[in-house]
């Protein structure tokens, strides 16, 4: 064999071996997104995706186009999950695809193809050759003309420092040093967190940036600060720019819509530990942000000893605050042990805020427990040493100190419920299945009498607790996030 030969037999071999790769770590990629539960799918109930001509021809494109030794990769914060992202981009009615990937000298870029006479093709390339991995991506038409804009968040390599660029479909590509087609950044600045929404309601989005000083040790402490840019006449104009707390290690999350009936804002969200998290939340207004929480003078700290999440828990289009709490009655568990409860709070425009629920949730099963309003105030959770059971729950007035054992959760796996369930009725045990999912069967057994001797108000409290048995089910979801 010739030498051009065995070259050419080296570079299929290579693409042979990346494709594999890619597939492994498109595996990889569903695990990581399920997070570490333990309700995984069987093995046997897992069936190969199917993929559709339009699909299999841009992958077939792909293989062709993309570098030798190159694989696809995903963002470290994406929405959709998929290295290929169907969009039109030029605003030609027709779809272009992007791809994220690594190239073969392991640097992140994109790729965007053209589907011209039946055949998808390369068209523009988005590099930045001294990042080494892409934060954040976001396509959006940030001036409602018709022209995507590409918002990406870089990690820098080495020494290089993180940087958000932004490039935009109106513009021309110019030929990079190979001689390919690459879109110039219209925009580079500095970047350690961003999101885009409309906080001033005027229709367009509006770009949220959070960026730190003197993380090089220029000073003892990073400067941490949140400015508001809006996109005009193809560029980036200020907005905004406001000095944020900085006894954090970083800030990893950031919300823009309603945070009241009448108020827009943003949420942050900041780690102060190994578990602690710091929560911000600021209202627009008059042009400018205002800190609305935490609020000292009402003992609104701001501070958590777990991580929160805020999000819509009620789906009425306005963002919630996560306060977590550990259960009451249980002063020295330790943090392995401690059950959190989350009370959901909305601001109500003014100074206060009100929960608008109260849950339990256990992330080994992704098992959610909307508290019913007749255990508001006299419950508490704790651990439980019994087979299967992953939490107990207990009647607790902190009042009188009264308590007792009302109700167990128990998570079961499928293939032993049966004989599991032998057992329970030859203890006369009493209890009541509520769903299965992902291998296991959930169920509850509650206690059916308050301890003799409890004085007539405790066991009219208990009794009133225990009366949710029969629509217990109804309160219980899994969440598969």
């Amino acid at each position: 064999m010739d030498d051009g030969s065995d070259t050419n037999a080296k570079h299929r071999r290579g693409k042979i071996m990346c494709w594999s790769f890619l597939l492994c770590g498109a595996i990889s990629l569903l695990f990581l997104s399920t997070g570490c539960r333990y309700t995984a799918a069987p093995a046997d109930l897992l069936q190969k995706p199917a993929i559709s001509p339009e699909k299999q021809a841009i992958v077939q494109a792909i293989e062709k186009n993309l570098p030798v030794y190159s694989k696809l990769t995903l963002p470290l914060r994406e929405e959709h999950m998929e290295a290929i992202r169907l969009i039109d981009v030029d605003g030609d009615d027709a779809k272009e695809a992007i791809v994220s990937y690594y190239n073969e000298y392991s640097s992140p870029e994109l790729m965007v193809f053209k589907y011209t006479n039946s055949l998808w093709k390369p068209w523009v390339l988005v590099q930045q050759p001294l990042a080494r991995m892409i934060d954040w991506l976001k396509i959006e038409d940030l001036d409602k003309d018709g022209h995507m804009e590409i918002l990406i968040g870089w990690i820098g390599a080495f020494d290089s420092p993180n940087v958000l660029e932004i490039y935009s479909f109106d513009s021309a590509p110019v030929r990079n040093e190979t001689g390919k087609l690459a879109l110039k950044p219209v925009e580079s600045m500095p970047y350690s967190y961003g999101d885009t929404g409309d906080i001033n309601e005027d229709g367009q989005l509006e770009l949220a940036i959070i960026s730190e000083l003197g993380t090089n040790q220029e000073l003892a402490l990073p400067e941490f600060y949140l400015t508001l840019y809006h996109w005009k006449n193809g560029g980036m104009q200020e907005l905004y720019t406001e000095k944020l707390y900085d006894g954090v290690n970083g800030y990893d999350r950031l919300l823009i819509g309603k945070i009241s009936e009448r108020h827009r804002g943003i949420i942050l969200e900041a780690s102060t530990g190994a578990h602690a998290t710091y929560t911000a939340m600021y209202v627009w207004e008059r042009g400018k942000l205002r800190l609305v929480y935490p609020n000292f003078d009402l003992e609104y700290e701001g501070f958590s000893g777990t991580p929160t999440m805020s999000k819509d828990i009620n789906s009425d289009g306005i963002l919630e605050l996560q306060w977590a709490k550990e259960a009451p009655g249980y002063p020295n568990v330790s943090y392995a042990d401690s059950k959190w409860l989350n009370e959901w709070v909305q601001w109500d425009g003014k100074n206060d805020f009100v929960k608008v629920r109260e849950e339990f949730t256990d992330y080994r099963y992704g098992m959610q427990l909307q508290i019913p309003k007749q255990w508001m105030g006299r419950y508490t959770l704790h651990s439980s040493d019994e087979q299967y059971a992953f939490v107990a729950i207990d009647y607790w007035n902190e009042e009188t100190k009264v308590t007792a054992k009302m109700a167990t959760l128990y998570a079961v796996p499928q293939k032993l419920w049966e004989s599991v369930e032998n057992a329970w009725k030859q203890e006369m045990k009493p209890y009541r299945q509520l769903l299965t999912d992902s291998g296991n069967v959930f169920a509850v057994s509650f206690v059916n009498e308050a301890p003799t001797g409890w004085p007539e108000a405790e066991r009219q409290a208990f009794s009133e607790m225990v009366g949710v048995e029969a629509e217990f089910a109804s309160s219980l979801t899994i969440r598969n996030d």
